[in-house]
């Protein structure tokens, strides 16, 4: 007989599909049994409230960020490959996580008024600490260029990247051929060229 899906996966991915489309404001603790297949009140024993489901989605959405960017740092040879890296694990990211990128991305003001910032403001610190490293490191090996800050360069790249789910023309390209438009169209204007 085949296992029965684990109650509490089941619970997460209806409530990140109703968050991602409906709003988390928007979106009851019924809509969310009603999806789920779970009396409301049973959700209780999963979860103390809504914002619980909220906070493990986005816990669980850092955490997989963290660790693809933590393994392109020990293995990439060099700056440059740590950048293609995170660009290419970032929309992997999203093709994995649609409904938590979506919060993260559309729910800031719910975020922020019910202190669910909070638990990610630190791993995002860190994603972010691995961009500037990796740039300032290729600056400062002659790979990439000076008159460019690199916290313009971070956050173009970032918020690019972010927004790419938007994109009409997006589902043409595989995850693999868009990580390599990405990295070609931001890399070449960052790149030092080579001397004639």
């Amino acid at each position: 007989m085949a296992a029965t899906p684990d109650r509490r996966d089941t619970i997460l991915e209806s409530s990140a599909e109703l968050f991602a489309k409906k709003g988390v404001a928007s979106t009851t603790v019924r809509d969310i049994g009603e999806s789920a297949g779970v009396f409301s009140g049973s959700l209780y024993h999963y979860f103390k409230s809504k914002n619980a489901i909220v906070a493990e989605l986005l816990r669980v959405f850092m955490a997989d960020i963290q660790e693809r960017f933590n393994q392109v740092e020990r293995s990439a040879d060099g700056p440059e490959d740590v950048l293609r890296g995170l660009i290419r694990e970032t929309l992997i990211v999203i093709e994995l996580h649609p409904h938590p990128t979506a919060i993260y991305q559309n729910e800031r003001t719910y975020l922020r008024d019910n202190d669910l910032l909070q638990s990610v403001d630190g791993p995002s610190r860190e994603v972010r600490e691995h961009w500037l490293k990796a740039i300032a490191e290729g600056v400062e090996a002659g790979i990439f260029r000076k008159d460019i800050a690199p916290e313009i360069f971070y956050r173009s790249v970032r918020d690019t990247l972010w927004s790419t789910n938007h994109w009409p023309d997006r589902q043409r390209y595989t995850t693999e051929e868009f990580a390599d438009l990405m990295i070609t169209l931001f890399l070449s204007g960052f790149r030092i060229p080579p001397k004639s």
